[in-house]
């Protein structure tokens, strides 16, 4: 079931229930009532995965990544993915700081036009994402 915040437009999936009414504060299924909200899920992290879509590079050389950077604030880690054609992803850990500034080092040999990016909090922490800086650098040659 998705539910989406008509205020902020935030989306959320619950798959562990099978909702049949959802008001603001609770859901309810043949297996009971269910009050929304806390740091868990039924006593599982809640694990914060986001994904912006492929967009095609500046340039047809194909693209390597240098570095990425990244103004968030949170603690412990969570994990950065690239993701690539036919339904290639990297998937890269790195930790948050308290400067809230960061850096995540990814693969050396990604090569890619069409390149997507994901974020995900895999104990789910809280956090605040305010930038994502993906620096790039062009192939002298390479286009195919």
């Amino acid at each position: 079931m998705f539910v989406v915040n008509t205020l902020t437009g935030a989306v959320s999936e619950y798959s562990g229930h099978a909702f049949q009414s959802i008001t603001p504060t609770h859901g309810g299924s043949a297996a009971g009532l269910f009050a929304f909200g806390g740091d868990t899920d039924h006593g599982a992290p809640i694990v914060a995965q986001l994904r912006l879509p492929a967009t095609v590079r500046e340039s047809t050389l194909k693209q390597s990544i240098e570095m990425v950077y990244l103004s968030m604030q949170g603690q412990g880690e969570a994990e950065f993915a690239v993701y690539g054609p036919a339904a290639q992803v990297w998937r890269y850990p790195f930790a948050l700081r308290d400067s809230e500034q960061t850096r995540c080092p990814v693969g050396r040999g990604i090569r890619e036009n069409y390149m997507g990016f994901g974020l995900s909090t895999p104990d789910g922490q809280a956090f605040c994402l305010d930038r994502i800086e993906v620096l790039t650098a062009k192939s002298k040659t390479r286009r195919v």
